[in-house]
């Protein structure tokens, strides 16, 4: 699994908005300068979104492998954990996974285009392709505190902090360890290679934060989030060795939430997730109060979009 990781969500309560909003000073709806969504129905492969506001591909967005649920959840600057609908629109999170419908999304748009306008275009354009109906409603969600243990983390700074995003020209190589091979200058990336190992390039601590919840999230269970306490501003390289089957920790059984693997045969004798990151970063999961937060309830959507 890859992914690319911009920036945070907060994980205060979000109000939303049940229609794109026209940012000031413009009038009618915001839309792309040209976009379009089709099932995608290639083998497994990369997934994730490449380029938009803030990479070094300002004006194009490619997205393949794309579910719906994460591509409302993008619109609305939410994680998709929090948006909530039929089971097509969400499926197991792994590449090449049964269960969830897949599309591709490439849109263009001026260079200059905000973090703001992009997602009020993105949230006008699912709309009217997919035919959506949503409400939102509150729910409380578990929580755990990220924090550094007495002794101190044991995290090395980043090689490139400063790196910008990654992008691959087809699939990507593997070394013998089977992480992805990085172009020079790598920006922040995260990719398990056997479902057990995970390797963290140029990470905030709350880039991690944000990233773990579906590891303490019991199989099937609510999803539980976790919020950075660890007072660390840096970017960080570090990799991990953990059990996702995992079951000895009182925080969670450290499995991801939604179609987790089994641990692969060599995973006997690691750690679960919590403790893994006790004895290899110093850091610790403390639980904490639930948090309050708005679930995106998709209440229709068609399965097809319109340009199909």
């Amino acid at each position: 699994m890859i992914g690319m990781i911009r920036r945070g969500l907060s994980l205060a309560t979000v109000a939303f908005a049940l229609a794109a909003q026209t940012p000031a000073g413009k009038q009618g709806p915001v839309q792309f300068d040209a976009a379009v969504i089709k099932l995608d129905q290639t083998g497994p492969g990369l997934r994730g979104l490449q380029g938009g506001p803030g990479t070094g591909s300002p004006g194009r967005v490619t997205w393949g492998k794309a579910r719906l649920r994460d591509l409302v959840a993008k619109a609305f600057g939410v994680n998709p954990e929090n948006v909530s609908g039929p089971g097509w629109m969400s499926g197991p999170s792994f590449i090449g996974g049964g269960g969830a419908q897949l599309y591709l999304f490439l849109a263009t748009m001026p260079p200059e285009t905000s973090e703001h306008d992009f997602e009020a275009m993105l949230q006008n354009f699912l709309i009217a392709q997919f035919q959506i109906r949503l409400h939102h409603e509150p729910r409380n969600f578990p929580a755990y505190d990220l924090v550094a243990m007495p002794g101190g983390a044991k995290l090395k700074e980043a090689a490139n902090p400063d790196g910008p995003d990654i992008t691959f020209s087809g699939e990507p190589k593997f070394d013998s360890d089977g992480f992805p091979v990085l172009p020079p200058g790598h920006g922040s990336l995260f990719a398990i290679n056997d479902g057990n190992h995970g390797r963290y390039q140029s990470f905030t601590m709350s880039e991690f934060a944000e990233s773990i919840g579906g590891f303490v999230t019991p199989q099937g269970g609510t999803r539980h989030y976790v919020r950075d306490k660890t007072g660390l501003t840096g970017k960080y390289d570090f990799t991990l060795a953990f059990d996702q089957g995992g079951s000895d920790t009182s925080v969670g059984p450290g499995v991801l939430a939604e179609g987790g693997r089994p641990p692969e045969p060599e995973a006997a004798g690691l750690p679960n997730f919590s403790k893994a990151i006790e004895k290899q970063l110093g850091l610790k999961l403390v639980k904490a109060p639930d948090i309050p937060m708005d679930t995106l309830v998709i209440d229709h959507a068609e399965r097809t979009p319109l340009g199909n």
